[in-house]
């Protein structure tokens, strides 16, 4: 009897534990487009994790939740499966060094952020890895702040 309860007891913290996933979105091929993970808490389901595909099943973007903002380490990818770019989040908000890959998987951009806005020395690759540009986001006043991160050509 004892052993009976026990895996009653197990059984039960298993499924109570356990994340819902959720196709939230599909392509016309039926393919996931956004895949949500929630958790129930007293009765309500709680957003986890959300992961983002391309048409062709590859991931495009993927991070975690905590009271519905995004928190955590947040990854995207290019259609190939290389790596695009890769972020922390705290409370919704972009919070240390972020980095952006060309699609042959040479770093593109490396830099800091603090509460949302670019803070520090940011530095800019080419598509060979060689560091061609330098800015510190403290002295660029924020007006052409945008003007300075476009991309190579």
């Amino acid at each position: 009897m004892k052993k009976i309860l026990l895996i009653a007891f197990v059984a039960a913290i298993a499924f109570g534990c356990s994340q819902k996933k959720v196709v939230e979105a599909t392509y016309q091929n039926g393919n996931p487009r956004i895949v949500k993970y929630y958790h129930k808490k007293g009765g309500e389901l709680i957003l986890d994790r959300e992961v983002v595909f391309y048409e062709n099943k590859q991931k495009k973007m993927e991070g975690e939740y905590k009271d519905l903002e995004r928190n955590g380490q947040w990854k995207a990818w290019y259609e190939n499966g290389t790596i695009w770019s890769e972020g922390e989040y705290k409370e919704g908000k972009r919070n240390g060094i972020g980095i952006a890959y060309h699609e042959n998987g040479k770093k593109y951009i490396e830099g800091m952020y603090r509460d949302d806005t670019r803070v520090g020395s940011w530095r800019f690759y080419d598509t060979t890895g060689v560091l061609v540009n330098e800015v510190n986001f403290d002295l660029v006043p924020k007006a052409i702040e945008t003007d300075s991160i476009k991309p190579a050509k």
